[in-house]
Order: structure tokens, then sequence, then C-alpha cells
């Protein structure tokens, strides 16, 4: 048995058909790119938030600990063996070393051990302590030895001091910057001795995930 084929269909219905199809499928993909576009944004509103907020807390924790150090710390400001700029104790060389020295003179060690409380009351179980050296821009008279190597051994000889004042090790760290971070331009024999410097500053600690 044989079917009659229909020659009376119109082939304008199914161009019809098919543009319909076309722009729904137009109006669907509009949708959901605006929708994207509308999630994306909010996502990116949401992590701008939460950036602010996460500098916030960090300003305020800064600004407490700040406070603390500076209580903690009174009596070693007071009598003008150090300051506290910006969260750091900036301790002049003079206080510490012998002129082109690395060794903490007797009087360096009284100054380590006078901060080392006040330091070990404002430390959170986060933080950990950077000790930092840096000189003015002499050179040293030596081929081998420069103001970065001056600047590290002075760091890590305060590190040492703290450790034996009984901060853990594993929350101490030093760093030598040698001439390269002055406060001052060096040029006055009064620039260069502000220049010749330790820093001690509390930083947190950033924790990396274990490997399996």
């Amino acid at each position: 048995m044989r079917f009659k084929q229909d020659d009376n269909r119109n082939p304008w219905m199914a161009y019809t058909d098919l543009g319909v199809a076309l722009v729904s499928l137009f109006i669907l993909a509009f949708v959901a790119m605006a929708t994207l576009k509308e999630q994306k944004a909010e996502d990116l509103t949401r992590t701008e938030e939460e950036v602010l907020s996460c500098q916030e807390q960090m300003r305020k924790i800064a600004a407490e600990r700040n406070a603390l150090l500076s209580k903690s710390l009174q009596t070693s400001i007071e009598a003008g063996l150090i300051a506290l700029e910006d969260g750091k104790i900036q301790i002049q060389a003079s206080f510490l070393f012998p002129l082109n020295g690395a060794n903490l003179t007797p009087e360096g060690v009284s100054v380590i051990q006078g901060i080392s409380k006040g330091l070990l009351d404002a430390l959170d179980t986060g933080d950990v302590i950077m000790v930092s050296g840096f000189t003015d821009d002499t050179p040293v008279k030596s081929s081998t030895y420069t103001n970065w190597h001056l600047s590290s051994e002075r760091a890590v000889n305060v590190v040492k001091a703290l450790v034996a004042q009984g901060f853990p090790p594993d929350r101490l760290f030093a760093a030598g910057f040698g001439e390269h971070q002055p406060k001052y331009p060096n040029d006055s024999e009064e620039h260069r001795r502000l220049n010749r410097r330790v820093e001690i500053g509390v930083t947190p600690l950033t924790k990396t995930g274990s490997k399996e």
C-alpha cells in the first residue's frame, strides 16, 4: 500500500518554524549572558567587600598591637633608646654595635633585653618577628665584605639575642638591606647616622598547607 505524497505543504511554514526557533535560541542565550554578567557583578562586589573588611580588620589589629607595643616599651622609648614608627621598633646602630662592627656591645645587649618582654607581650600566636638591618652608603673597606653582609650579620645577631631572651626561634627571621633602603638621603653625617639602624617589626605568619 502506497501513501499519497502531500504536495500541498507550504514551504514557508518550515522557514517560519526555523525562524522562531532561532529567535528563541537567541533570547535564551541573551538571558543566560545577562544572568551570568549579573552574577559576576555580584561576585565582584562581594569580593571587594570582603577585601575591604579584611583590610579594616588588619588595620584594627595593627592599631591595637601598636598601642600595646607603645605601652610595653614606654621605658625604652622615654629613655631615647628606641623609637616606634608605623608599628616598627627603630634602633640606631650606634646603640647596639661598634662602628663597622656586627657584634652586639654590652650596651646593645641591654637594649635588646629592655625591649624583649614588650615584644613578647605583643606577639600574637599568628605573628612572627622580622629583624632588619640597614647601613648608610659608606663602602666597607673590603672586596669580599659589603654593607649587605654587615647589615645581615647585625640583624642575625639581634635575632640571636632575642632567642637568648626566650623568643621561639621559629617565630623570628632576619633580613639585611645594606644601604639600599635609606630613611634619609645620605648627604650628611647626621643622615648617615640615622640610616645606620635596626628595625624590628611584627608581621602575620603565612601558613602553607602540607603536601601529601
